[in-house]
């Protein structure tokens, strides 16, 4: 166990006395210790600091300094002198990229558009140019990268040219040139057109990206349509995914946007569908949405009525109404829906006067049903795919810059971000002393347990010889993300057996609830050279994801009585601990063999089902 206490006294004992090799060789120690409080940890951070820049190591000094936040700017003769040594090819090119990573992260776009050109990365600086608000700067660098006057840096990358295409169209749309219109149908067909091959392939975390893109475009532009595309496709996939309240989530931010934009119908249509959602997923909001969806018909009803629409329209909308409430027993409300309809200039009127006669004079409503939580209601915020998975494919991968990006990124955990300082320092002390070997790199991005360092991961597996592959396909058994399942389905299907046996232990350690129809896919494989090792991991990890869709694939196992598998199945089903699924752990019971019925029926009991 390290004593930080008399490490820091040490530390600062040496730093008196001016011997910065003493007190730096003190303080690394003291940084590896990532779970303390954040003052402490900050005060080692910035003698670190100290010691590094006395030290004249300014590559790392800046690592320390953009992980506390406390990024600046250089002056213009810092950056002349830069580009001297750049010219010369004295420069450290990987600290300039670096920097750059940096001073974006703190806020400092302009500044980091400079530097991205130094260090020769257009997309980047494309990106930072539009954050800076230099719109038409960036416009000129995505018409450069898009017609390929800036090399080809993406022909034959059609999801890339997509992504640049929409930071064009968009840069053109709020410079108001008369080109806009175009360039962003162009990029509503490119992203169409990826977004199928994904779907196609079965990518539809890939693909669920695209509507998202296609959803900004339609919120900057002020097209609906497009906004209508993007939101409800997206509610597909996380349907389809399972992702119940995700969906809803998506469900309400459609219907918040559609009522800015006075499409009531639209509103009144998607609560409808959201509503019978809930019912086949079995949340409790779908009369919340029905009655909602009512008052959807009604405003929309009235709104056709004051732009003198056709009086069918009028009357159509009030019925659809009248039925939303009467489906909730909201049957006060659906009187006055019917008395309003009643006074209209169409025959029939007389059936509608029954119909208020039969509700009474005085007809009550039914109590208000649960609402959908206030937190589900708020439009959503998804991440900058248009920039971010831009930047990440001109990163190819690198360890260094992937990690800075995280460690830099105050809405990462502080956790996360320290382990990636940790690996940023560790490559930049390779860069001086001997070159750091690639499992050990594999290790420290295993460590950091973010999103961003499934590239390096991807590309190390791709680049590195067998030892790194074993570690790459062991290391993202920790990241719990669908992306991680592309790389460990080569895995499965390496050469080598033993990448292929932590490829197995791997795939038993990603579960979650959207990781289901990846790990469905695994277990049907037919093309796997260790299918056994590959389907038991898969069902061992739909054994701990808990939704209706798990139970239902276990149970079919159980149908199947096939003995691989059948000691897996039922140890996960007498651990299952999530109380929504009893009742259909009791409708299971009577369609599984007798020889199991015993593992159900003490599960659902266990539950109080």
């Amino acid at each position: 166990m390290i004593d930080t206490a008399v490490l820091w006294v040490r530390a600062e004992a040496s730093m008196r006395a001016g011997r910065w090799n003493d007190a730096l060789a003190q303080l690394r120690k003291l940084i590896e210790v990532v779970d303390r409080i954040d003052f402490e940890y900050e005060e080692w951070l910035r003698a670190m600091a100290e010691s590094l820049r006395a030290l004249g190591q300014f590559r790392d000094a800046a690592a320390c300094w953009a992980y506390l936040g406390s990024t600046e700017a250089p002056g213009k003769a810092q950056l002349d002198r830069l580009r001297v040594e750049i010219d010369a090819g004295d420069a450290d090119m990987q600290a300039v990229r670096l920097f750059g990573v940096y001073l974006s992260r703190a806020g400092h776009h302009r500044d980091a558009a400079t530097w991205f050109e130094l260090a020769h990365m257009p997309i980047h600086r494309a990106i930072e140019f539009e954050r800076a608000g230099h719109d038409a700067e960036a416009a000129e660098l995505w018409s450069e990268l898009i017609d390929g006057r800036r090399a080809d840096l993406l022909a034959e990358r059609p999801y890339e040219q997509a992504l640049a295409r929409i930071n064009y169209g968009l840069c053109l749309h709020r410079l108001e040139s008369e080109r806009a219109r175009q360039a962003l149908a162009e990029a509503t067909t490119a992203v169409e057109e990826v977004a199928d091959r994904f779907e196609t392939e079965g990518l539809r975390e890939r693909a669920f990206d695209c509507y998202q893109l296609l959803a900004r475009i339609g919120l900057e532009t002020g097209a609906f349509e497009n906004v209508a595309e993007g939101y409800l496709n997206s509610v597909r996939i996380l349907r389809d995914d399972a992702l119940k309240l995700d969906a809803l989530r998506l469900y309400e931010g459609f219907v918040t946007l559609a009522r800015r934009a006075g499409e009531y119908h639209a509103v009144a249509g998607i609560l409808r569908e959201a509503a019978d959602y809930c019912a086949r997923a079995g949340l409790p909001y779908g009369d919340d949405l029905r009655l909602r969806a009512g008052e959807a018909w009604l405003k929309a009803g009235d709104d056709a009525a004051a732009h003198a629409h056709p009086v069918q329209i009028v009357e159509n909308a009030y019925l659809a109404a009248a039925e939303s409430y009467v489906s909730v027993r909201a049957f006060r409300q659906a009187a006055e829906v019917y008395s309003r309809v009643a006074q209209l200039e169409i025959k029939g009127r007389e059936r509608y006067r029954r119909l208020l006669q039969r509700l009474g004079k005085n007809p009550e409503d039914a109590p208000r049903p649960v609402p959908v939580p206030e937190f589900l209601k708020r439009l959503p915020e998804f991440e900058e795919v248009w920039y971010v998975d831009l930047a990440e494919w001109e990163l190819e991968g690198d360890p260094a810059l992937i990690a800075a990006g995280v460690m830099a990124d105050r809405r990462f955990p502080d956790y996360v971000r320290r382990h990636a300082l940790l690996l940023v320092l560790e490559l930049g002390k390779t860069g001086r002393d001997k070159p750091r070997s690639q499992v050990e790199i594999v290790r420290r991005l295993k460590g950091i347990r973010a999103y961003p360092v499934i590239a390096a991961l991807e590309r190390m597996y791709a680049t590195g010889d067998a030892a790194v592959r074993r570690e790459v396909a062991h290391a993202l058994g920790a990241l719990r993300f669908k992306r991680s399942f592309s790389t460990l389905s080569k895995a499965l299907r390496s050469d080598d057996p033993e990448v292929r046996a932590k490829a197995s232990d791997a795939i038993s350690n990603l579960y979650f609830p959207h990781a289901f129809d990846r790990l469905r896919r695994v277990f049907e494989a037919r093309d796997l050279p260790d299918a056994d090792d590959a389907r038991t991991a898969a069902v061992k990890a739909i054994g701990r994801i808990n939704t209706v869709e798990a139970l239902d694939f276990l149970c079919d196992r159980l149908r199947e009585a096939d003995h691989s598998y059948i000691s897996h199945v039922t140890a996960a089903i007498s651990e299952l601990n999530n109380a929504d699924l009893a009742p259909y752990i009791r409708q299971q019971i009577d369609l599984v063999p007798p020889a199991y019925r015993s593992v159900l029926e003490d599960a659902a009991q266990r539950m109080g089902g």
